[in-house]
């Protein structure tokens, strides 16, 4: 098979990208149920063309997250979900955050 030549970091990471797709795509799924019952989406609408980007997006930072932290398969699946979930503008909004938090406690001595 044509996969067996290519080098192992290769395979992994495809490995890892193929396995967090599934949990990035019930992510964006659950997140668009709940925007239809907020009334601001409708169930099948061009936006959910853009959740695809949105999902492969979502799945390798959360996958990259997972890596950094070195966790267990399980919740590295947790983070690809709460990752895919809360989409660009709550991560954006996370890091927007935590970059505030760090600025107000001051220089580390």
């Amino acid at each position: 098979m044509a996969f067996e030549n290519f080098p192992p970091e290769i395979k992994q990471a495809t490995y890892g990208m193929l396995i967090a797709l599934p949990t990035a795509i019930l992510g964006r799924v659950l997140a668009h149920n709940h925007l239809v019952r907020l009334g601001r989406r409708r169930l099948f609408s061009r936006d959910l063309i853009w959740e695809l980007p949105t999902v492969v997006f979502c799945a390798i930072v959360g996958g990259g997250v997972a890596a950094y932290l070195d966790l267990p398969p399980l919740a590295a699946h947790a983070v690809v979900g709460v990752t895919s979930y809360f989409g660009p503008r709550g991560i954006e909004a996370f890091i927007l955050r935590w970059i505030d938090r760090r600025c107000e406690s001051g220089p580390a001595e």
